[in-house]
């Protein structure tokens, strides 16, 4: 049995800690739970309909009529999945490295190249296409994002790394942008890409390209979205890349220079990693948020032009508060839950098994 005294500390600290758990209880862990359960339901947000209908919002969500399996369909992204399937279990087999986290990885991969081949055939369709057509338009936006946003981190914390009396000026600057609120950031954009009279329709004209409307051309507007993300938020990896770079022992760049290592060597063979916990970081909270897509969106584009922009949580929040079907709402937002889930526990565990 605990001694008195050790009880007194228990008591203590749970007195401490009491307050964060009931905060958390009702703002993070009640909304999760009704979110499950409404997902169930056919919930209406006016409350006047909460009718029991099971797996139904499920199978809306995914399913569809007349749907077959084509090698065909999609063919270049399943292959680019294939292919990382099969170079990440050759890694695997050659560095004797099978854990657990590659092994998820390899099955991932295998499994989306497999089920990216289901479309509807001749005379089918998905029960509900437009939220087939927002995922799509997230996993692009996220795919194309996330490495430009990370890499450029990752530079402009090597070359600011090096120091100098300019060094905390371009700092700032990259950084001050993340602190701006996305409708300042997006109206910034959506003025310097106003095909009439923003910057860089001047640009574009003075280079012999003519003019460009970039938020209502189908085949730009994605591409004005992630070049406005780039520039908002690319800032903020880079102090977490800087804070990682700090991190790094001095001394292993001495020794290599002195082994006669070149540039390139140290920063495969030392900055790479050293940088391992900060890099599953920046990849975790940049794929995070470019699923998570709403604001650049929904001001700038509204989805369109013709639904190319559309993105998952502006789907939902429509369908939530829009159209008043908060069941349905909760369905997709917990596939889209589950989703970045699954995506982290691959990053957490092969960060894991490499640190070991």
């Amino acid at each position: 049995m605990p001694k008195p005294r050790v009880l007194r500390r228990w008591a203590v600290n749970f007195a401490f800690t009491l307050p964060f758990l009931i905060f958390y209880g009702i703002f993070i862990l009640f909304p999760v739970v009704q979110a499950v359960l409404m997902s169930f339901f056919n919930w209406d947000l006016l409350g006047s309909t909460r009718e029991w209908i099971g797996l139904e919002n499920y199978t809306h969500m995914l399913g569809g009529t007349g749907l077959v399996w084509d090698a065909t369909s999609m063919w270049l992204v399943r292959l680019l999945c294939l292919v990382c399937g099969v170079y990440v279990a050759v890694k695997a087999v050659r560095e004797r490295d099978l854990n657990s986290g590659r092994i998820l990885l390899i099955v991932t991969l295998i499994a989306a190249a497999i089920i990216l081949g289901i479309h509807p055939g001749d005379g089918g369709s998905w029960s509900d296409p437009r939220f087939w057509n927002a995922m799509k338009n997230t996993a692009i936006f996220t795919l194309v994002s996330t490495p430009i946003i990370a890499g450029l981190g990752l530079i402009y914390a090597l070359l600011l790394q090096r120091g100098g009396r300019a060094s905390s000026f371009y700092r700032a600057a990259l950084f001050v942008p993340y602190v701006l609120p996305v409708s300042v950031a997006t109206l910034i954009w959506g003025y310097m890409l106003n095909p009439s009279r923003g910057i860089v329709a001047r640009f574009t004209e003075y280079m012999g390209w003519g003019t460009i409307s970039w938020l209502s051309d189908p085949q730009w507007a994605m591409t004005a979205i992630v070049v406005t993300t780039v520039w908002w938020t690319v800032g903020f990896n880079l102090i977490l890349f800087g804070a990682g770079l700090q991190d790094i022992d001095p001394t292993l760049y001495e020794a290599a220079s002195l082994d006669g290592a070149n540039s390139f060597q140290k920063f495969v063979n030392i900055t790479l990693p050293g940088l391992r916990h900060a890099t599953v970081l920046v990849l975790v909270t940049q794929i995070i948020a470019s699923f998570q897509i709403f604001g650049q969106v929904n001001i700038m584009t509204a989805g369109g032009p013709g639904g190319t922009t559309d993105v998952l949580v502006r789907y939902i929040y429509q369908t939530g508060f829009r159209d008043t079907q908060l069941g349905y709402a909760s369905a997709m937002s917990l596939v889209l839950f589950v989703l970045m889930v699954f995506i982290s526990l691959i990053q957490f565990l092969i960060s894991r098994q490499r640190s070991r």
